[in-house]
């Protein structure tokens, strides 16, 4: 049964956490396609590169599912349909309190042959705790440390400073002394590339490697962050030091509208503007389409209308469609549906275009998969959060959106 409007389910945190997949929660594959016809599939826990529960892959509209063998989160597949296009299926089972889910990505060769996908559910193994020793003179300093996309700020006692639960991976480390809310803000920086945390483990910081902090002018209404080497997001108005940049490090600036068209805008760039990144005033994209979604039952499955975007920004015309719709069986006590499969579903804007009426329909895969394929007995809604980007546009392809390069340019368009 599919019940739309019964229930407006806001998820909050959890809906921020599914929204971010794509981008935050990715990195450089440890695995290139090796040919032009195959695509990687880098599956994760909470950043950690292991492998899923299922995965499968779709070559063509209507081919054959074929299960997936992976090795440490690395999964190959071919694609040999004359158009390139192909779909990902990955589900995980229930953990805790969190329900089955499945992700559900579409798209086609020349937009993307890397495919990251981070089912969240991490346990303790996970992670790992990282030990800090830094110079004496530092101790009662609180320090900020950054790695993938966590960030702790562990207090420096006796030289050494322990960030917990940091996610097992490797990537640049950015060490700050300093926090961004104390009155002395970042004093100086430390980054370690390429950067391996596979277990516990110690680290030493010594005076060499901690650099001054150079000041960046603040922009009006845009808001800077930084992408270390690919993987690892730190935020603060700072320059990255001239002595410790990459070139594969980026600045990522921002600007948001969520009271009236609701959008986030944002630029990559290699190198520090000397003047105003973007003008905001030219960033005013087009009203979202009245209904984005609809759906309705076929005989065995729900089919998905989508309506097709286009942002009205010059340059602004690779989009990726998101949407999150699950399955339940009665409410709990506070009335809020018991959730039985989450669905995350992304299109790309060349699938999209290869579908009959925009009318996409959720698979059915069976086999392994048969406990997580939908069950029409049980009622079906569509998730109607403010906080999850159901049109996600880009100026260059999509796998650049996976994988930021410089001049990479990105709206992120909401309910």
């Amino acid at each position: 049964m599919l019940n739309r409007g019964k229930f407006k389910v806001v998820f909050g945190v959890l809906a921020i956490i599914f929204a971010v997949v794509l981008v935050f929660f990715s990195c450089v594959p440890v695995t290139p396609p090796a040919a032009s016809k195959e695509v990687v599939i880098q599956t994760s826990r909470h950043v950690h590169i292991t492998n899923a529960h299922l995965v499968y892959a779709r070559d063509g509209l209507t081919g054959t599912w074929t299960k997936l063998t992976g090795t440490n989160g690395i999964y190959k597949f071919n694609v040999n349909d004359p158009n390139g296009i192909y779909s990902v299926a990955v589900a995980e089972p229930k953990v805790g309190y969190s329900e089955k889910r499945v992700y559900l990505y579409n798209a086609k060769l020349s937009e993307t042959n890397f495919i990251p996908v981070d089912v969240g559910n991490p346990t303790d193994e996970d992670a790992a705790t990282l030990t800090i020793n830094v110079p004496a003179q530092y101790s009662g300093k609180q320090l900020s440390v950054f790695f993938s996309h966590e960030h702790r700020f562990p207090e420096v006692e006796d030289g050494k400073a322990v960030a917990f639960g940091l996610p097992k991976a490797k990537g640049d480390l950015v060490i700050f002394v300093g926090s961004p809310w104390s009155d002395e803000g970042f004093e100086k920086i430390a980054i370690k590339r390429d950067f391996v945390l596979d277990s516990d483990r110690s680290l030493s910081i010594t005076e060499s490697d901690l650099k001054d902090i150079e000041l960046a002018p603040a922009f009006t209404d845009i808001s800077m962050n930084w992408l270390i080497g690919g993987n690892c997001y730190v935020f603060g108005g700072y320059k990255i030091p001239s002595s410790l940049k990459s070139d594969k490090d980026l600045y990522v600036f921002s600007y948001t509208d969520y009271s009236v068209k609701r959008f986030s805008y944002s630029e990559y760039r290699k190198d520090f503007p000397t003047t105003t990144p973007f003008a905001t005033s030219s960033i005013n994209p087009a009203n979202y389409p009245t209904t984005p979604f609809s759906t309705s039952t076929t005989s065995n499955s729900v089919k998905v209308t989508v309506s097709p975007y286009s942002p009205g920004i010059s340059g602004i015309d690779t989009i990726l469609y998101s949407f999150m719709l699950y399955s339940y069986t009665g409410v709990n006590e506070g009335g809020w549906p018991n959730r039985d499969v989450t669905y995350v579903v992304d299109l790309s804007s060349g699938y999209l275009a290869e579908l009959t009426n925009n009318e996409y329909t959720l698979p059915i895969i069976g086999g392994d998969f048969a406990e997580f394929d939908i069950d029409l007995a049980k009622s079906i809604i569509v998730d109607e959060s403010f906080y999850f980007p159901n049109y996600i546009a880009s100026n260059k392809t999509l796998k650049d959106y996976f994988i930021p390069v410089d001049g990479l340019k990105v709206l992120e368009k909401f309910r």
